[in-house]
């Protein structure tokens, strides 16, 4: 589930409902995962998949608080509050994604041969943490080690330029 940041801006009466319906969304979601846990009859891997499914969600939930109440407080105080980090929208992609290599796994243990479903489908979501991790490993390997080299000194700032206000054309 991803947000994109274009979705985002806006006016903060704009990002206060959008804050607000993603709160309500995952706040329904995660009443929903927990009643499953709460479930009559369920197996207690069942329960422990779906409570951590719920913490995800309800972080998510907490996140969109936190964006609403910057969009709300903005112009209001001196200091603007500080935009919460995207983190927590990750939780529930990598909830889902282990979700799903562990159900593979364990139907292909199993005998059944809907696992490699589960497992090219796992495949298929995770390609982007592979992608980003590998690009910031290859960036890291790349980069020269900090310290070995110097750094020139700067040279001499050059002086600000004169303003000219020349009025109003015409």
């Amino acid at each position: 589930m991803f947000i994109s940041h274009r979705a985002l801006e806006g006016s903060p009466r704009h990002r206060m409902v959008v804050g607000t319906l993603l709160f309500l969304i995952m706040l329904l979601l995660g009443a929903v995962m927990t009643g499953e846990v709460l479930r009559d009859g369920a197996s207690t891997l069942w329960r422990v998949a779906f409570a951590a499914g719920a913490l995800s969600v309800y972080t998510v939930a907490w996140w969109c608080v936190r964006y609403w109440y910057a969009a709300f407080t903005q112009g209001r105080r001196a200091e603007p509050a500080p935009e919460p980090n995207f983190w927590p929208w990750a939780l529930p992609y990598v909830f889902l994604l282990v979700v799903m290599i562990v159900t593979g796994v364990r139907q292909l243990m199993g005998g059944e041969s809907g696992g490699w479903f589960a497992l090219g489908f796992a495949t298929v979501l995770g390609m982007p943490f592979i992608v980003v991790g590998a690009t910031g490993l290859w960036t890291l390997a790349r980069s020269p080690r900090r310290g070995s080299r110097t750094t020139p000194a700067p040279g001499p700032a050059e002086p600000p330029r004169p303003r000219r206000d020349w009025g109003p054309i015409g």
